[in-house]
Formats: structure tokens, sequence, C-alpha cells
């Protein structure tokens, strides 16, 4: 057998292989669902968000904002990762993208789970548009 076409087995073997372990990594990142619960269609939405969370005043707790990643959103949630544990249930989410536009609205944080390695996903529901908080200059 000739050295060109040992690699070329060798090349369909390995993009084979490749190929197995991608549709496994996709059935694990959205493995099926038997009874959907949702009412609504959810989008992803790879994208910065600061969270702004509330005290029970509902003001503002501008030094507690934090910067989330989304996950998904659809009309009546979002869900997102971030790094530490959310202390408090109702914030202030605000996106300001240039290619995706801006959206601030009151959530209610209604789950979180701890992932692995030392991440967090939570989600919940959508409550209300608002006004923005600050100039969202951390997203450009």
């Amino acid at each position: 057998m000739t050295l060109a076409i040992e690699n070329s087995i060798t090349a369909k073997t390995n993009r084979a292989t490749l190929t197995i372990q991608i549709e496994a990594l996709l059935s694990r990142l959205h493995p099926p669902v038997e009874r959907e619960r949702r009412h609504d269609d959810r989008v992803a939405i790879a994208a910065l968000f600061r969270l702004t969370p509330f005290d029970g005043e509902r003001q503002a707790l501008e030094q507690q904002a934090s910067i989330v990643v989304g996950k998904n959103i659809s009309r009546r949630g979002v869900s997102f990762y971030h790094e530490k544990p959310i202390t408090h249930r109702r914030a202030l989410i605000e996106l300001a993208d240039p290619n995706i536009g801006s959206f601030v609205a009151e959530i209610d944080i209604t789950w979180c789970r701890f992932t692995q390695p030392g991440w967090y996903e939570s989600g919940g529901r959508l409550l209300r548009t608002a006004a923005p908080i600050s100039d969202l200059t951390i997203i450009t």
C-alpha cells in the first residue's frame, strides 16, 4: 500500500471518528424532550447580558451587577450562564448589542442549577419591560 493511500485511509478514519464525537456532543447539548412544558419556542441567544439584582423594594443594586451569558430566550422567559450564585430572585436583565439591538426587562429568576466546571445555569420568567439602568458600554 502506498503512503498516499495510507494517509487517505487515516484521514477518512479520523474524520469518521470526529463526526461521531460531534454527533454525541450535539445529542448531549440538545437531549430529546419527552414532554415539553414550555408554551413558546426557545431561540438560542449567545450574547452577553448585564444582570442587576433588585432589593426587596425593587431598587437596583448596581454594585452587585454582573455579566451573564445568554443561553436561550422565548416570549416568556430567558436562561443564561453565570459564574457565581445569584442571591436575589428579581433582577433587571439588559442586552445592548450593535448587531442584535437592545433589550431590557425585569426577570423573576425561578431556577438555578450548578454545571461543571464551576458555572451555573439559571432562568426565569420575563415580567415586564424596563428602562435601562446604565449606559451599556460593556458589550461592544
